[in-house]
């Protein structure tokens, strides 16, 4: 590395360690913070790349303005288009799921629904209660125990035990369906 090379490297640094934390503070007022510091890095590699650093202060100052500015908003035009192809992209699923759903569809979901519902409210009373809080509620074990007043190991029991009844159901469930989808 010869003498000219090091000296553009140490002023790179220099230009970098004096705007990038203001940068990254503008581009935040309109992106993530993430977005931001990805912004800012892009920014200093384009000006690294165009090798314009040793322009005077005032006009490098109002260049990386200019282009953290024009970046965050290519960011976020770029995030609008994305999230309009993401919202289009689901409604037509939804779309092509209502085109193609029969009423017997329908109905079979409700039934399967309706038997998960009575096998689940058919568990004994404090089975019933730790296999809610846990898999509807999503609480944490020690949560369950804590507020059941029982200990960690009964509630795994509770959930265990659950588990192996409603498989009976989630079984007899899937016959139905099967013999649906074979008629």
């Amino acid at each position: 590395m010869n003498q000219n090379d090091k000296h553009s490297i140490d002023q790179f640094r220099r230009l970098y360690e004096k705007y990038a934390p203001a940068l990254i503070s503008f581009a935040r007022r309109f992106v993530g913070h993430d977005a931001a510091e990805d912004i800012i890095q892009d920014v200093f590699l384009k000006l690294w790349e165009l090798k314009s650093f040793t322009i005077i202060d005032e006009s490098i100052r109002s260049y990386l303005y200019r282009s953290v500015q024009n970046s965050c908003f290519n960011y976020l035009r770029h995030e609008v288009i994305h999230h309009e192809y993401i919202n289009r992209a689901s409604a037509e699923l939804k779309i092509e799921e209502l085109q193609f759903c029969t009423m017997d569809d329908i109905l079979i979901k409700d039934e399967q629904l309706k038997s998960l519902h009575k096998a689940i409210e058919e568990l004994p009373p404090k089975c019933r209660e730790v296999f809610t809080l846990y898999y509807f509620e999503e609480k944490k074990n020690a949560e369950i125990a804590l507020q059941c007043n029982i200990s960690v190991r009964t509630v795994e029991t509770h959930i265990y035990h659950a588990l192996k009844l409603l498989q009976k159901a989630v079984l007899a469930i899937l016959l139905i369906l099967l013999f649906a989808i074979l008629k």
